[in-house]
């Protein structure tokens, strides 16, 4: 067994949830399962919103990366480190959407929300299960402390509108939209604020992802793990590339590891 990790922290669109299949494969289940048996903790690094990681369904884990590290928590709720956007910063992108006509979903504790169901939208929403609420998204940020921001945007307008937005850093796993954070925010940042709250260090942790905001968190641990379905980019920062979620790819990785 390798007993230098500690810890887990495993994404879960297209990692631990099959696309597929919208559910977790009963492979990774027994996995995961053996790891807490071992007294290795779990957690989840997702761009999901707590009340949105019933993906999962009954899997047992220690604590939450969530809205890539904008919001962590335990495992029974209790808040590590929450960071929201400034109201300032949200008239500035609610600006940028005007000036250049793309919607945008804000993501707070309660819910996911979005002004209309466009066609993209509704592409999104059927890949990963999320539909989000629709409502007028400006009253929303009013009234809620925003974690994150999710513009509807390819490549080439995301090329254009970040530079006018340098408090913030994006990621993304598709074409069709991306993840705004706060500047200093990722998966990274969340997993160490976890891993201090633990009494534990990232030289102790593994990650498993397969998309664009993994990329700070991959390489940022002892032993970072690419699924067989990751973008090119993760797969070379990697420390093992195994298959993808579909193809056990959970299981493998772990029992290469020897950490079940």
């Amino acid at each position: 067994m390798n007993n230098r990790i500690k810890a887990v922290f495993f994404d879960i669109d297209g990692t631990l949830v099959s696309f597929r299949t919208h559910s977790v494969p009963e492979s990774a289940r027994l996995a995961i399962h053996r790891l807490r048996e071992r007294g290795i903790k779990v957690f989840i690094a997702t761009g999901r919103l707590l009340c949105h990681t019933d993906a999962v369904g009954d899997l047992e884990v220690d604590g939450y990366v969530t809205v890539n590290g904008g919001c962590c928590l335990t495992a029974s709720g209790e808040i590590i480190y929450e960071q929201a956007f400034p109201q300032q910063l949200l008239d500035k992108v609610f600006e940028l959407q005007e000036q250049y006509g793309f919607q945008s979903a804000v993501m707070t504790q309660k819910n996911m929300y979005i002004d209309h169901i466009s066609p993209a939208v509704k592409t999104i929403a059927d890949m990963i299960n999320i539909y989000p609420e629709v409502a007028d998204v400006r009253q929303v940020a009013a009234t809620q402390p925003v974690l994150q921001m999710c513009p509807y945007v390819g490549p080439d307008l995301e090329r254009e509108i970040m530079p006018h937005l340098p408090e913030c850093v994006q990621s993304r796993w598709i074409d069709l939209f991306m993840d705004i954070n706060l500047k200093g925010i990722d998966k990274a940042v969340g997993a160490r604020k976890v891993m201090e709250y633990y009494g534990l260090t990232m030289d102790e942790a593994m990650a498993f992802g397969d998309g664009g905001n993994d990329l700070a968190l991959v390489p940022a641990v002892a032993v970072g793990v690419a699924m067989g379905s990751a973008c090119d980019e993760l797969k070379s920062e990697a420390d093992y590339v195994t298959s993808s979620v579909d193809e056990d790819g959970v299981q493998r990785a772990l029992e290469y590891f020897e950490l079940i």
